[in-house]
């Protein structure tokens, strides 16, 4: 049978992983003759061959494709005779869509890893070393297809050495786009606080830098996705006067150490946890402490501490020189604003907080911070999606409009869809500050260039107030279709579209703040939803915020509404202050209504006398958790649910709990008890109240969402309870409990109320 010529069409995440080269050495063992070229919508083959052949080309394909690829689809016909002779790897093409995927940056594999500490080879010591399989690719990448020059390295021409392993297909480097050496490479430069060079030798600058830390001075450190903030993590002063420097009194640094055997030293670590710090996301993963290695001031009052290994070739010879050392490597930033990536803006806003400056001359396309995971009952969750994970795709149903979701205000991410596919951004942070609004417009109009999405429907949530509400009206412009989805439907659409069903279900979302149909504050929420609709079926009781937005701060406000809804006055008044905020209860003024589980949290936290005020979001909470983690009581307390005969939502009264827990406090019970006995109380009437859902409706899916939830001990309660009255549990898989989790959700919704 004769040849004839067939072009195989490979979508997915097939550019920058090395698919043309495997591609190469495929055809070249079944002695192929052809081509393989990077275009817009992916990796394109044309080949000859006979037409049984192709079955088994598609197969070897999908089966042995490289280790960062991911295939969407394959699809192959045959054309016009083409007469090849060999086989060759050739130049990129543009076609009239854009539809390739983009690969994350991944962590130095470790071959690259071997050669960086091999005084033989002629990469030896270069902080830049990366091949097929490992290196930037995301943070570098301006548009595709993915060509050199697309990327930041385009101001790098490759030296001759580089150039010939780049075109010979037996090297680990053929058609590595960001490849390069000490000869023509990019290099790192060591500056002080008054932006004066000190020296741009690599082996000088990881020297001074190492003695740097070892003396107690913090050093910003150039990354893949942004700078790092480096300090001495056994170093109480140095722990304090980052603190002091970055305004971040309480919030957790997170540690990097050089290898899993330093880590195992200080820190429980499960199997599964092990896998997840040796993936080549590289993510920071939150693990209890064994003993102590760092200062109490590295996460004030917990347990349990975030920490990662080193995935870039600086950090991995920072750590040759250290040993030992246990590193802060936070985020380069001003709390709650985005991670700093461009120079000019390092110098200017972090002048005041590191002694010293690592920058480098790679520019950085798009920053990302380091993601974030804990484990649970051996299952992973996702607290921040970003460095590692992102831009890859989720696959959803088909639409055929393009949708933008805007995300939530707290820990955005936003979310393009187009086809059957969900691009979810990177974490921003939080939308209050006019930097991070800019850099989220700036990562919008990335993503749209990027994967060629320009969208006709524009969603948000419900909120008139919130700033991505604003700047979603702002994209719209009464141009193309508007649409809100509330902010507890999106959490539980979210949860649906990842377990891939389209069931009604009970929905739990528990978290800090919701606008709600009703104008209240929701977080405390049973929902009977499917990705389209919802109704409420049960909800926590309201209480006042008094002064609004100032009690999530001032969490003893909250604590003094709960007080007074439960009893009717202030059974403690003590001084002027106390007594205005109860005047703002009582006369209802700037006291917005909520029954927010969050919210209730921060009250209780205070009532026990574990924060008063707090400087981070769930701060308060996280005290309560760690208190409770010191107590094995049983004892719970009683909350009643009213509304059973009736139409409207079934409703929990939180006040009962208040008053057990105040009585008991005042009989002397350990506040530690009293905070185990508050998330037994707060499990035990979620599991009563699905149990009666369950039976008005026939429903036995239940969804759980909502930043509550990375709250270890409630989940692993809530989780224990449901499963042992033999509910089906959904979990999210991918994404986080919290607000990341909210443009997707929103996403989901959008597209479902569009196909109906």
């Amino acid at each position: 049978m004769d040849n004839r010529t067939f072009e195989i069409r490979v979508r997915g995440i097939v550019q920058g992983v090395g698919f043309r080269p495997f591609v190469y050495r495929i055809a070249n063992e079944l002695s192929l003759a052809g081509e393989v070229l990077n275009d817009t919508e992916g990796v394109l083959i044309r080949i000859n061959a006979k037409t049984f052949e192709i079955p088994g080309i598609e197969m070897k394909i999908r089966g042995e494709s490289p280790p960062l690829s991911k295939i969407k689809s394959i699809e192959t016909k045959e054309i016009d005779q083409i007469a090849f002779t060999e086989f060759n790897v050739v130049e990129s093409e543009i076609t009239d869509q854009k539809s390739a995927f983009i690969p994350p940056d991944t962590a130095i594999c470790e071959n690259c890893r071997r050669e960086l500490f091999d005084k033989n080879d002629h990469r030896y010591k270069f902080p830049f070393i990366n091949c097929t399989n490992c290196g930037p690719r995301f943070s570098i990448i301006r548009d595709i297809p993915y060509d050199r020059k697309q990327t930041s390295m385009h101001k790098f021409p490759m030296c001759s050495r580089c150039q010939s392993e780049y075109e010979n297909p037996s090297d680990r480097r053929f058609h590595t786009e960001p490849t390069s050496c000490p000869v023509c490479g990019p290099r790192y430069f060591l500056y002080d606080k008054d932006r004066k060079l000190i020296v741009e030798q690599t082996d000088k600058i990881i020297s001074m830098c190492s003695e740097y830390l070892k003396n107690g001075k913090i050093v910003a450190i150039k990354g893949e996705g942004g700078y790092h903030l480096a300090a001495n993590a056994k170093d109480t002063d140095s722990v304090r006067e980052l603190r002091e420097r970055k305004q971040r009194p309480f919030k957790p640094f997170a540690l990097m150490v050089r290898d899993l055997n330093i880590a195992e030293e200080f820190l429980e670590i499960s199997e599964v946890e092990k896998g997840l710090l040796l993936e080549r996301e590289k993510p920071i993963v939150i693990l209890k402490e064994r003993k102590k290695r760092v200062s109490d001031l590295v996460a004030p009052g917990l347990t349990h501490l975030g920490i990662m290994l080193p995935y870039s070739p600086l950090q991995h010879l920072i750590f040759e020189e250290i040993e030992n050392m246990v590193l802060i490597m936070t985020s380069g930033n001003i709390s709650d604003e985005p991670i700093i990536s461009e120079e000019d803006e390092l110098f200017e806003k972090l002048a005041s907080v590191a002694d010293y400056f690592i920058t480098s001359d790679r520019e950085i396309i798009q920053q990302s911070d380091d993601s974030v995971l804990f484990v649970n009952n051996e299952s992973p969750y996702m607290i921040r999606r970003s460095k590692g994970f992102v831009p890859i795709p989720f696959f959803s149903s088909h639409s055929d409009s393009n949708i933008f979701a805007a995300g939530s205000d707290i820990k955005n991410s936003f979310a393009l869809s187009k086809e059957n596919l969900i691009f979810v951004s990177q974490y921003i942070g939080d939308l209050e500050s006019p930097l991070t609004e800019q850099k989220y417009i700036r990562t919008i109009d990335h993503f749209k260039n990027l994967f060629q999405i320009e969208p006709s429907v524009f969603v948000s949530d419900l909120h008139p107030g919130y700033f991505s509400t604003k700047i979603t009206d702002r994209l719209w412009s009464n141009s193309g279709t508007r649409i809100k989805v509330q902010h507890h439907h999106a959490h539980i659409a979210a949860v649906l579209e990842e377990n891939n069903t389209d069931d009604k279900v009970i929905g739990i979302s528990f978290d800090g703040t919701g606008f709600g149909e009703d104008g209240n504050i929701w977080g405390g929420e049973f929902l009977i939803a499917d990705k389209r609709e919802y109704s409420r079926a049960a909800h926590f009781s309201y209480f006042p915020l008094p002064g609004g937005e100032a009690a999530i701060k001032d969490v003893w406000r909250i604590g003094l509404s709960l007080l007074i809804t439960a009893f009717g006055k202030d059974p403690m008044p003590d001084g002027p202050k106390r007594k205005i905020i109860a005047e703002l209860i009582e006369k209802n003024i700037n006291s917005p209504l909520c029954c927010s589980v969050g919210r209730l949290f921060d009250g209780i936290s205070s009532l026990l006398g574990f924060s008063d005020s707090i400087s981070t979001e769930a701060e308060a909470a996280q005290l309560l958790e760690e208190a409770a983690l010191r107590s094995d009581t049983t004892l719970k307390f009683p909350l009643e649910i009213s509304g059973r005969s009736g139409k409207e939502p079934l409703l929990i009264n939180s006040s009962l709990l208040v008053k057990e827990l105040i009585r008991n406090k005042e009989r002397g019970v350990p506040a530690d008890d009293l905070a185990l006995a508050f998330h037994n109380s707060i499990a035990d009437i979620t599991i009563k109240t699905l149990k009666l859902l369950r039976n008005k409706t026939g429903i036995n899916r239940v969804a759980l969402s909502g930043g509550v939830f990375h709250n270890r001990l409630l989940l692993r309660m809530t989780e224990k309870y449901i499963r042992s009255e033999k509910f089906e549990i959904l979990l999210p898989k991918e994404l986080p409990f919290n607000d990341g989790a909210i443009a997707f959700g929103q996403t989901v919704s959008a597209k479902a109320r569009l196909k109906n």
